[in-house]
């Protein structure tokens, strides 16, 4: 297990995937002095930038943090049929679960330990998900109305608090230590179309669903860490995220009989990223 752990580490440092931690409980080697008393050296000699922990320990201040995962759509609609104001629109809501497959994120950043217990991070990230496919809308004029949605992506930048708790001793890894952490961020996502969109057989190309912009981002994240190595952690990481939405495309979805169908585009998801942090 402790190798598959270093081989996984080592495929989430090459993808950017360092993760930052800088704690106190150097009994389980998430803030394992710089000189410390383990390293046969004493403990007050700290390196540039560390500060001295009441135990003695080195606290390391700045930390490379990043992680790789997926991101499962659980709410949120694209297209919004039961906002429709033409009489002869019937199209039923289209959620972003049945629009599009499991999406993919990655994020790269920095933290700084305040404390250690507490960290402040800054985490560029990009999400992407494929589209679903072709999918059935529902009838205009009793006439079926038919598309796939364009893939999905958004790319922003998110600052956060992170809490940690104490660590505890584990099986097979040296310990876990888990902690909890709330984001805020803004996320820009690229517009939305509906690709080979028909009407009755009729076909109406490609339509702009959803203009891009910025929109605001935002997550509570639950995780557990574990020791790597003298200087790195990795661990793994799930929660709650939310997207906001754009603005409608008004030329094609402002007319009847379009109206109402494009005033969708919130995104609820759950992320689950392997995680990795390197510590100076």
């Amino acid at each position: 297990m402790r190798k598959l752990l270093l081989g996984a580490a080592a495929i989430s440092l090459s993808g950017c995937s360092f993760l930052g931690i800088g704690g106190g409980n150097s009994q389980y080697g998430y803030n394992a002095p710089v000189y410390g008393a383990s390293y046969g050296a004493p403990a007050s000699k700290c390196a540039p930038g560390h500060a001295v922990l009441a135990n003695g320990n080195c606290l390391s201040r700045l930390n490379i943090e990043g992680g790789i995962g997926v991101s499962y759509n659980v709410g949120g609609d694209v297209i919004t049929g039961d906002e429709a104001t033409f009489a002869g629109t019937d199209v039923r809501n289209v959620e972003f679960k049945d629009a599009y497959e499991r999406g993919r994120r990655a994020e790269a950043g920095f933290s700084y330990a305040t404390n250690a217990n507490t960290k402040v991070t800054a985490m560029a990230f990009i999400d992407k998900a494929e589209s679903a496919g072709e999918q059935d809308f529902g009838t205009i004029d009793g006439r079926d109305f038919t598309g796939s949605l364009s893939d999905y992506r958004s790319t922003g930048l998110e600052l956060g608090v992170r809490r940690y708790f104490n660590p505890r001793p584990a099986p097979i890894v040296r310990s876990l230590r888990p902690y909890i952490e709330a984001r805020v961020g803004a996320a820009y996502q690229d517009s939305v179309y509906i690709d080979n969109a028909a009407v009755g057989g009729d076909a109406l190309g490609r339509v702009a669903l959803k203009e891009s912009g910025w929109v605001p981002s935002a997550a509570g994240l639950i995780g557990v860490e574990t020791p790597l190595t003298r200087f790195s952690t990795i661990g793994l990481e799930t929660g709650i995220r939310y997207t906001g939405k754009t603005d409608a495309v008004d030329d094609n979805f402002g007319p009847a009989p379009f109206e109402g169908l494009a005033e969708g585009g919130e995104r609820i998801s759950v992320p689950l990223m392997l995680r990795g942090r390197y510590r100076f």
